[in-house]
């Protein structure tokens, strides 16, 4: 009889202070950064304006932003990291969150993530956890496209 060993294949984007852990089934890609246009100025901070991929204009954030922080200045080796929307409404099928460098692939275990104490801080981090002696925050998914949707009406 054989042990079934759970793991999902993630990514670790790196932000200007910090991490956020994602699905890798959650990331459609990884592009180069290109400066967003801003369409509204009553828009939140961290909606940094739109930007183009794939002949689609789609939302571009900034996660320090969301949670508090200026928004970072983006590196030489800045990206955005394409994601799905997963509330599965028309009006916004794909957003960006700029990363500060190329994410990095990793693996997760079954019991692998260890809870760090909740501290008081942003809604917008589901859990703040340690992944292979790093802690990483997890977005939480549901409130970030439930703000993006109400922006976007």
């Amino acid at each position: 009889m054989s042990e079934t060993i759970e793991t999902v294949r993630s990514l670790v984007v790196p932000l200007d202070n910090g991490s956020i852990l994602l699905p890798g089934t959650v990331v459609a890609e990884i592009v180069p950064f290109v400066e967003p246009e801003r369409t509204d100025a009553a828009a939140p901070d961290w909606v940094m304006g739109m930007a183009e991929w794939r002949d689609e204009q789609i939302p571009l954030i900034s996660f320090e932003a969301l949670c508090g922080e200026p928004v970072p200045q983006p590196s030489r080796t800045a990206r955005i990291a394409v994601l799905k929307a997963l509330g599965g409404a028309q009006e916004l099928r794909y957003f960006g969150v700029l990363t500060q460098q190329i994410p990095r692939l990793l693996t997760v275990y079954e019991g692998g993530l260890e809870d760090l104490e909740r501290e008081a801080g942003s809604p917008a981090v589901a859990a703040r956890v340690m992944v292979n002696g790093e802690a990483v925050m997890i977005p939480d998914m549901d409130l970030l496209e439930r703000d993006l949707k109400t922006l976007l009406a």
